[in-house]
């Protein structure tokens, strides 16, 4: 039995190690950004660390975290470069998909050392049953990391004629789908989230599933989390990471910049510090929430399944963590003034970023309704939470 004494080292030398990958990637920030991709030799260290693996069961050679530890990691690593941690968040969310399949799907998929799962799962091809599996066409979006990844999903409608019949997913191959670069965006430029396509593939039963998944195959505790609510508390998770960097940037900022012919730096000026208050409020707010509830549903599920209503309080405390995070950051930039725009200082990088976290459809502002729903006694399909 690991002692709690030992516990807390072996996490913080993981905490250690995740900040080390994270400030290389900051330093290695123009590399990263040019080739719009995580450098390989990156990736391979994160592989040997098992983050990408950060919630597959230890059956699979998984770390099986708690979402809590998992979050962390993912907000100390957007602290330095939201890039890395995207893909190391979503590709470890992706994880999960151990804990729900029979025994010996999960542990074809995820076994190898190496394993790294990534896409979308979101049914945007089509399949139709033929025997043995199923016949696959598709075009999917967002699919971060997926260069790096020896399984990449891709989400489907079953199809009967012309009838839909249910959702799945399907797990390729990368050298059975292709890649169509088409990442030319804005911020997250190192996550390299490129669109890619199957047209009549066949895929094997041992490489399909239903999604959402019925229940979870695993016993882990870990296992009777909210799928989705880990999803959005990730997506979450970079945002919170960079709201933090853009106030420690604005406060060492403001200790030096004096805007010109106005005499005292930002930080003697009342109007500045009380925009700082409140960003830093709204910070501070986000967190709080965020931790507290992500507490509540960890003890929630080491007595049982998580509840619907706790489903809504996780998908709302991650989409009001995306919402306050924009907010911080957009406010940090504007505090900067003319400091902000240039590529040079990182509240530049940040508000980039930022800008493409909020986007994603896990935190964005209809969130609010489906949890609103919820708490009002609606009931919600358990496939929206």
């Amino acid at each position: 039995m690991v002692e709690p004494a030992q516990c807390q080292a072996m996490e913080e030398n993981k905490m250690n190690m995740v900040k080390k990958l994270a400030q290389e990637a900051q330093e290695r920030k123009a590399e990263i950004e040019g080739n719009r991709n995580i450098p390989t030799d990156l990736i391979d260290r994160v592989k040997a660390e098992g983050l990408v693996k950060m919630w597959a069961p230890t059956s699979c050679g998984g770390l099986e975290l708690q979402v809590s530890d998992a979050t962390q990691m993912i907000r100390e690593m957007a602290y330095y470069n939201a890039s890395l941690a995207w893909v190391v968040g979503v590709t470890g969310c992706a994880s999960l998909f151990a804990g729900y399949l029979q025994p010996q799907q999960a542990a074809l998929l995820f076994e190898d050392r190496r394993a790294m799962v990534g896409g979308f799962a979101g049914p945007a091809g089509t399949a139709v049953k033929v025997d043995g599996g199923l016949r696959v066409s598709g075009r999917w979006s967002w699919g971060s990391g997926i260069s790096h990844c020896s399984h990449v999903v891709g989400g489907v409608m079953l199809m009967d004629g012309g009838t839909a019949t249910g959702t799945a997913i399907a797990f390729f191959s990368p050298d059975q789908i292709e890649m169509i670069d088409t990442w030319d965006v804005l911020g997250l430029k190192g996550t390299y989230s490129i669109d890619y396509q199957v047209d009549g593939l066949f895929v094997p039963d041992s490489h399909w599933s239903q999604f959402p998944m019925p229940s979870p195959q695993d016993e882990g505790p870990l296992y009777r989390f909210s799928f989705l609510g880990a999803l959005s508390l990730t997506i979450a998770a970079v945002g919170l990471g960079l709201a933090r960097r853009a106030v420690d940037e604005m406060i060492s900022l403001a200790s030096t910049k004096s805007p010109f012919g106005q005499g005292k730096p930002l930080s003697k000026r009342p109007e500045h510090q009380s925009t700082i208050g409140k960003i830093y409020a709204d910070y501070s707010s986000a967190t709080a929430l965020y931790d507290t509830t992500i507490a509540a549903a960890e003890a929630q599920v080491l007595i049982g399944a998580c509840t619907s209503d706790m489903k809504a309080k996780l998908r709302l405390a991650a989409v009001h963590a995306a919402h306050l995070s924009h907010r911080v950051v957009q406010e940090a930039y504007r505090l900067g003034g003319g400091s902000s725009i240039w590529k040079s200082h990182k509240l530049e990088e940040l508000w980039r970023d930022m800008n493409v976290v909020s986007q994603h459809g896990m935190v964005s502002t209809a969130n609010y309704r489906t949890c609103g729903s919820v708490f009002s006694g609606n009931d919600v399909p358990e496939v929206l939470l």
